[in-house]
This record gives structure tokens, sequence and C-alpha cells, in this order.
């Protein structure tokens, strides 16, 4: 059950004093697909740079996430173990993930698993809650996370420790010669881990990960061009009722070549990829491999027609294929063409965009979607603003081609979604309550009377965001309460693992030196479903505090403590999660 008191305490703790430096510009990268300043972005957006990422000390990039508004987690276990995102409450499968741009995640499961992406090797990453599809084509449904990786500018050494046998270290280097930039990062980590089911094999379940990225910058007079090789590979335990597979191998690999130049009025970028993402469950005597191949090529050319409009217009391809994987599926490779234009339009204090997107599949045809918002500012600190969008959800391999479980017939998910929105910014913080509904058609569910996925259901998720930022007194606060209803309009049930009611708080006090925060993470009970051991699993509050000190210019040291009261919950029904445990990191910068 929700506790009122929770959130009146801590909207009461936030009050604003206007002093901070409003010099500071806070960018979205992603969300219009130009950088664009946060306060003309249309859309709910959360970026954390760099430095805030580190301020966290999250143990894990699914733990990063799961502090932030409109986002829960699922997971099956702790570190390494996978990890189920829902934002807005909507399935794993309608966010998009990109990694420095490119699209990732699996094509025979239809989405990305985040819990093996290394946190050391982000340098950004950008938020956006509802529909891109307009922009980004399929799977942008409820929302994308936009991952940058990291580009070291100097030598940057990170090692850490923790509870549950967790060791990790990184290495950062860059060279600067001339117009050519070179830098590259390597690391290590691992974790015995713990016994993620109890009534399964009693043995600890970790992980091991290595990971390694090297790019290449080269300015000319035809432009900036790029090139970029990343590899992460590592191995995860896990328990399961099924069969004797209790272990994975994971290898992802991407090769990135891009451009951009300015040539007079126009800003052209170009981006040429290809992502491999393998994952083997492995065990005594059978050995399953799932890889999936992207190949993509995008284009973009922006200008301003006038003072108040901009225009971008693009195109799109991509080629998957599971010709690695195991399974003998139908047809093992499909293409996807896309063309997308969008206009941006400003003046005085009215905003408008819009934006199209048509996305072409051999697989199921076309699929057009589209997006429209407006806002309007008051003054200078007060903003409303509304959209309206559509997107849809490819059926994966698996839904289409699997044997024996597959339905070549599906058609893919479409969505309609609204959202209004209001805004107060000052210099030191903002208040942000945004309204939100999302209709789903042909909703892909697998259907146990004839053991196939059916496009038969249909779904509504719609709720409020509150999200405020402010300095009290010297001490920063972060507040994000998210009230997400969901159900499915035939049965009238609550869609699985999404809690109603989720809050974030978390404080940071900077006494000269020293850094201190206090966190404070409580979520609802969530429906797990009918056939799950538990149909229902009861809301928590986790807490954490954490701290920092500079023992010298160049050398850091963290230390954090999570589960500070060792509380006893779940997220995913039978998966244990981690008690009280702690962590403790040294970084080491060269100036």
């Amino acid at each position: 059950m929700f506790k009122p008191s929770w959130a009146t305490l801590l909207v009461a703790s936030c009050c604003f004093t206007v002093h901070a430096d409003e010099s500071i510009e806070h960018i979205s990268i992603y969300a219009n697909r130009t950088p664009t300043k946060i306060e003309q972005v249309l859309a709910s957006v959360t970026v954390l740079d760099r430095a805030a990422i580190v301020e966290r000390q999250a143990t894990d990039l699914p733990a990063l996430l799961a502090q932030l508004p409109g986002v829960s987690i699922a997971r099956d276990g702790g570190r390494g173990q996978n990890a189920s995102v829902y934002v807005r409450g909507g399935n794993s499968g309608h966010t998009l993930v990109l990694i420095d741009g490119m699209r990732t995640g699996s094509a025979t499961l239809g989405y990305k698993t985040l819990a093996m992406v290394p946190l050391d090797l982000i340098e950004r990453i950008e938020l956006i809650r509802g529909p891109r599809a307009a922009w980004y084509g399929a799977d942008a449904v409820s929302g994308v996370i936009a991952i940058t990786t990291r580009k070291a500018q100097q030598t940057e050494f990170n090692a850490n420790v923790g509870s549950y046998g967790q060791v990790g270290a990184d290495l950062s280097v860059s060279h600067q010669q001339g117009d050519l930039a070179l830098n590259a990062t390597a690391g290590y980590s691992r974790a015995d881990g713990f016994n993620v089911r109890d009534n399964l094999d009693p043995d600890k379940d970790g992980y091991q990960q290595r990971f390694a990225k090297l790019a290449a910058e080269y300015q000319t007079a035809f432009g900036l061009w790029q090139a970029q090789v990343d590899l992460n590979s590592g191995f995860y335990q896990f328990d399961t009722a099924w069969g004797t597979e209790d272990q994975a191998d994971s290898v992802n690999r991407s090769y990135l070549l891009g451009w951009q130049q300015q040539a007079g009025a126009w800003q052209h970028q170009a981006q040429l990829s290809r992502v491999l993402d393998e994952d083997t469950p492995y065990g005594p005597v059978s050995r399953s491999p799932f890889m999936t191949e992207r190949d993509e090529f995008s284009y973009q050319a922006t200008t301003s027609l006038s003072q108040q409009l901009t225009w971008l217009v693009g195109l799109n391809w991509y080629n998957e294929s599971v010709a690695g994987s195991n399974v003998n599926y139908a047809v093992q490779n499909r293409i996807n063409r896309a063309a997308f234009s969008g206009l941006s339009f400003r003046q005085d204090k009215l905003q408008l965009d819009g934006s199209v997107r048509r996305d072409l599949t051999e697989q199921y045809g076309a699929n057009n979607t589209w997006q429209f918002a407006a806002g309007y500012w008051f003054t200078e600190r007060w903003q409303l603003r509304a959209s309206r969008g559509a997107a849809f959800k490819a059926p994966t391999f698996n839904d289409l081609y699997f044997p024996g479980f597959s339905n070549p017939e599906l058609a893919p998910e479409k969505t309609l979604s609204d959202e209004i929105a209001i805004q107060y910014r000052v210099a030191n913080g903002s208040i942000a309550l945004a309204w939100f509904e999302n209709d789903v058609e042909s909703l892909i569910q697998f259907d146990f009377a004839t053991s196939k996925p059916q496009n038969i259901q249909q779904a509504k998720l719609s709720g409020l965001e509150l999200v405020i930022t402010a300095e009290v007194a010297g001490i920063e606060q972060h507040f994000a309460y998210s009230w997400i209803e969901t159900e499915n309009t035939l049965t009238g049930q609550r869609l699985v693992r999404r809690p109603e009611h989720k809050l974030n708080w978390r404080a940071a006090y900077h006494w000269d030196k020293f850094a201190t925060f206090v966190t404070a993470d409580y979520q609802s009970d969530t429906y797990q479903g009918a056939f799950a051991s538990s149909e229902y699993l009861g809301g928590f509050t986790l807490w954490g505090v954490g701290a920092s000190y500079p023992l010298s210019p160049a050398l850091s040291l963290r230390a954090k403590v999570d589960n500070l009261f060792d509380k006893n919950y779940q997220t995913n029904a039978g998966f244990n999660n981690a008690g009280i445990n702690f962590s403790l990191s040294l970084s080491y910068r060269a100036y």
C-alpha cells in the first residue's frame, strides 16, 4: 500500500532559493536527433553526465536506471543476472536502447539486456520518456535509453571492491596528435554473487566481465571522422527450473564509422555500424547459442529555413540476422528501410514540433509513425506542453519463427500516446508534473492454449510523474514520484511486475571537501501473474548512504552502503535480491 506521508514529507522539504549559476546549460542530444537545450525539448527527459553517474555510486546500470523517474526494474538476482526494464509501464521491448547512436538489442528477444552493460564505460545517459518512434522507428514505444560511451580526455584509473566478492578496475588513456585524437578504455569486473533461487541449485550465482573500447577522431576539411570498436565479453550464472543449463557466455561487439560536417546552412551526419549480440546458455550436456547481427546505416541533414523554423530530414537502413543461432529459424534475416523528417518552429513564447517516419520491412509491411508537440512559456520559468504520438513494436524472430512456438502471421503492436506537462524552472532546481496515457493495440501475448504468441490483447498505460530538484540550506535534493496504472483492457488485470507507485529520493550535502548523500527508494506491491510462485509481491523501501572524499586533486575515495536495513524483498517472484551490501572505490585522474 502506498504511504502518502512519504510524499508529503519529501515534497515539503523541497523548497527553492534562487542563487545557483544560471549559465550552466543542459543539452539533450537524442530527443530531437540534434543537440537541443533541455528547456526547449517538448518531452520528459532526464540526463546524467559522467559526474552525476559517479556521484550516485550505483552498483550497475539497472540499479542506476531504477533511481530515475518512470523506470521500474524486475531483477532475476544480482549483478550479471537478467534485469527487465519497464519505462512508464511498457514492456521491456517497448524501450529502445541506443549506444553511441547505434540500435542495440537482440532480435530474438526483442530488447537489450542491460545487466551486462558496464557502467564504468558510460559517459552519459539520456532517458527520454514517451514514444520516439517518429524519430527512431520500431521499439521506441514507451521511451528511449540513449547511452554515450566514454572518451577520456586524460589518463583515468578506477578500482572498486564490494560485498559478494565484487572486484573491478578500469583504465582510460588518451592522446592528441594535431587533428587526430585517440582514446581507449579497458576494464574487468567480477563477483561471486549469492544464491538467486532458494529452491533450486544451492550455489552462488556470480558473473565475470571484460570490456574494452578504442576510438579515434580525425578533423579534416571534409568534416569530422569518427571510428570506434567496442568489445564486452564474460559469463554469468543463473538458476532455472527448465533443463540443466545454468550459466551463459555473453559477447557483445560493435564497430562504428561516423562523419559530420557543417556545409553552409546544412549540418550533415552519417553513421555506419555493425553490432553483434551473442548469448550462449550452457550446462553439463547442452549448449544453446543465440546470435544476432545488425548492420545499420543512418544519414540526416539539418538546416534553419528561417530564424523561427528548423528542418531535419534523414534515412535509416538496417539488416538483422540470426544466422549464427542454434535454432533453425524459417527466416534468418530481415531488412528495414525508413525515411523520416521533422520541423521545429519557435516564435516568442510558442514552440511547435512535428516529425513523421515511414518504416518498410519485408515480414510485416509498412508502418507510419508520427509525433506532434506544442509548448507555451507563460513566463521565462513556467512552461506548459502537450504532445501526441504514434509508435509500433515489431514482432521478434522468436515471435515469428521459433520452431513450434511461433506465429508468422503476427502484426506489429501499435500505440497512441498523449502527454500533458507543466514545468517550473529556477536557477537551482525545477518542478515538473506530467500526465500521460498510452493505448496499446494488438499487444503480443503468448497464448498457452495454442502454445503460440497471438495479437489478442489490448492494454492501457496511464499515470502521473512528479519530478523535483532543488537546493535547500546547502542540501541538494532530487525527488521523483510515479503513479502508473497498467491494465489489460480485455481482462481488467494489472500488467505483471509493474508497481503502481514508485518514489525515489536523494539528498546530498557538501562540506568542505567531504560529500555525503542518503537515498530512499520505495515501490508498492506488484502483480506477478497467475502462474508465478507468488501472485503478488509486497512493496518495500530501500535505504542507502554514501560518501566521497578527495585525497588529493587527482585521487578520490568513495564508499556506499545499499539496502542499509537489510530488507528481504523480491521484484520478480522467486528471485532473491541482494541484502545489505557495501562498495568502496578509488579513482585517479591525471591532470
